[in-house]
């Protein structure tokens, strides 16, 4: 369990370089109150929490699946079938971008976009929270792959932790973008992109190990022997 909560923070560190195209925008679009450093430092700390929050809030709600299917004893074949996804998502890139919502769904994103909009030139620290509230609840790719990932956890606790870490690791660049667009080079920019696939990649091997129960501490533990209570007959 500890191999995979390391690795969900890894992969939101290789992320980063998707979440600068995505969420990016929406950083640098949201104005500090002050034109300070410690100013702007507080308010990319509030918009990534509440972005935390979201995905925390996320990933508790997948746990509650992950539960139900290990009371279930189907963890082990979630666990595989979510890794095989993982990995296919890696071989054919951009595929759960091109998942377009419609219905209800498509109707609730559209609210959300339409707050979020209006949260943007507000600057007030419950607003700047509150946005990146909005901004962790929309489509994203990226996210959806960590919630792939975090469909193998076994509680909505452990879920919840899973995209905590995932989130925490996109903090430096997304900060950094903020504080100064400068710091996030091309460069960099490329070399996170380029690792994102193998870390993807990673996750992917791990939950499929994980739900073959090798044996392998922390990678691929072995099942528990639930044991045989007998009665003796008189």
């Amino acid at each position: 369990m500890n191999t995979m909560l390391a690795t969900a923070f890894v992969l939101g560190v290789a992320g980063s370089a998707h979440c600068v195209g995505m969420c990016g925008p929406i950083a640098l679009a949201v104005p500090s109150p002050r034109n300070t450093f410690g100013s702007r430092l507080t308010s990319s700390l509030l918009l990534n929490t509440g972005r935390l929050m979201s995905y925390a809030f996320l990933g508790a709600a997948i746990g509650v699946f992950g539960a139900g299917m290990r009371l279930a004893g189907l963890q082990q074949v979630v666990s595989m079938a979510a890794g095989v996804l993982l990995l296919l998502t890696v071989m054919l890139p951009g595929l759960l971008e091109r998942w377009s919502p419609t219905g209800r769904i498509a109707m609730v994103i559209g609210r959300l976009r339409h707050l979020l909009a209006r949260n943007l030139a507000r600057t007030a620290p419950e607003t700047l929270f509150f946005t990146g509230v909005l901004n962790g609840l929309l489509p994203c790719g990226l996210v959806y792959a960590a919630l792939i990932g975090t469909s193998a956890m076994s509680s909505p606790l452990e879920g919840s932790v899973f995209m905590a870490l995932f989130a925490l690791g996109t903090w430096p660049t997304l900060i950094a973008l903020r504080m100064s667009a400068g710091l996030v080079g091309a460069r960099v920019r490329e070399r996170l992109r380029s690792i994102s696939p193998l870390l993807v990649t990673l996750v992917a091997v791990l939950m499929i190990l994980r739900g073959m129960e090798l044996g392998i501490p922390y990678v691929s533990p072995a099942a528990a022997i639930t044991p045989v209570e007998v009665t003796a007959c008189h």
